[in-house]
């Protein structure tokens, strides 16, 4: 069969393929959710996480195709580095976040080009407050780490997202989602988990308006890459055709810098460990969110998996301490910038990073000062 046939088949085939596997992991999600709900199960494990599945399967393939190998641990100034882990998750990462930058590019570009231009104007296409809170809102139920998120926004501002809502969503999404907010209520109580979703949603809505001094305007990287108006209509292009050639342009610009924010998490996963022996020994010191800041920003870390490691510190470590070291694993990493770099240019980048840091340790600060 003649090379160009095969790739008339691909470009028609492959666009269907990739929607039968993006509603197909929607499905299985609510699906779950909805099992959950109806089993009386824990608020944990009905809030619906879309990249799960992808994330499940990431896991089973790291650890297969690491099975082989010995137990090998290095011992570096940071903390011990297990090799067949560190292999094991850049494999996770790898398969994850390629996926979920295509997936989400995918699915932001079939809503771009089905919907009215008016209609994305109104939601999260708008500029504004409005637009802004759509973002926040959508990050709420966005659960996941720093590392992820970036896959998403680049999505987002591909499919028509505003400069601003963007943003709100970028700061929201690891900072402000499900797990963190139940982590609040449960273990600090209803006040301090209510000055959390408020100082969050505050800080998210603030993101959003100094988006243009951060320099968060991916759209300057994002739409020299996917296929302009006019290119797009050319003949008779299907809308899913025209969708999957935007998401393929951005993924394949995207795909390198991806891969090297998988292998830096692997890497820096290794010494999460080292931030809970810097807490344990800090102990209840006025100076303790700087110190999990500073140790827990370059790290890479979601909500879901710190939480069970910061409750049994909870009666050693202050309530601030605590949130800080939560919120810097999660809100921001070294991966995240790597991303972040190639999007906006290194100084947006070191920007939003710098004013992510100023948040959480001052609101680290503020959670011991108030429930001392």
């Amino acid at each position: 069969m003649p090379l160009t046939t095969l790739r008339t088949i691909a470009e028609r085939v492959m666009p269907l393929f990739s929607l039968a596997v993006l509603l197909a992991i929607i499905g299985q999600v609510i699906g779950q959710s909805v099992s959950h709900w109806l089993a009386g199960s824990e608020v944990k494990q009905i809030v619906p996480v879309f990249e799960a599945p992808i994330a499940n399967a990431g896991k089973a393939l790291g650890a297969l195709l690491t099975v082989w190998m010995p137990a090998w641990v290095i011992a570096t100034p940071f903390g011990p580095l297990d090799v067949k882990y560190t292999v094991s998750y850049i494999i996770y990462e790898w398969f994850k976040l390629p996926i979920i930058l295509f997936l989400t590019t995918y699915a932001m570009a079939l809503l771009r080009l089905s919907v009215s231009k008016a209609w994305l104007e109104q939601t999260l296409g708008r500029n504004d407050l409005l637009g802004i809170l759509g973002g926040v809102l959508l990050g709420m139920v966005t659960p996941v780490c720093s590392c992820t998120v970036t896959n998403i926004y680049a999505g987002l501002a591909a499919g028509g997202a505003s400069r601003r809502a963007s943003a709100a969503f970028l700061f929201a999404s690891p900072a402000l989602n499900e797990f963190a907010i139940i982590f609040m209520f449960v273990i600090a109580g209803p006040t301090a988990g209510l000055v959390y979703i408020v100082a969050g949603v505050l800080a998210a809505i603030l993101t959003g308006y100094l988006a243009p001094v951060l320099g968060l305007d991916p759209n300057r990287f994002v739409q020299r890459h996917i296929l302009t108006p006019a290119c797009a209509c050319t003949g008779h292009t299907s809308i899913l055709v025209r969708a999957h050639q935007d998401a393929w342009s951005l993924f394949q610009r995207l795909l390198g810098v991806v891969l090297l924010s998988g292998l830096l998490a692997g890497i820096l996963v290794n010494f999460n460990l080292t931030l809970v022996e810097a807490l344990t020994q800090a102990g209840g010191v006025w100076w303790g969110p700087i110190l999990a800041t500073v140790l827990g920003l370059p790290l890479d870390m979601n909500a879901a998996s710190t939480a069970p490691i910061l409750v049994a510190l909870h009666q050693i470590v202050p309530l601030g301490t605590l949130v800080a070291a939560m919120m810097a694993t999660t809100v921001a990493s070294i991966p995240e910038w790597a991303m972040l770099q190639r999007l906006l240019g290194r100084a947006a980048a070191s920007k939003v990073v710098l004013w992510y840091a100023g948040y959480v340790m001052g609101l680290g600060l503020l959670l011991n000062w108030l429930f001392a």
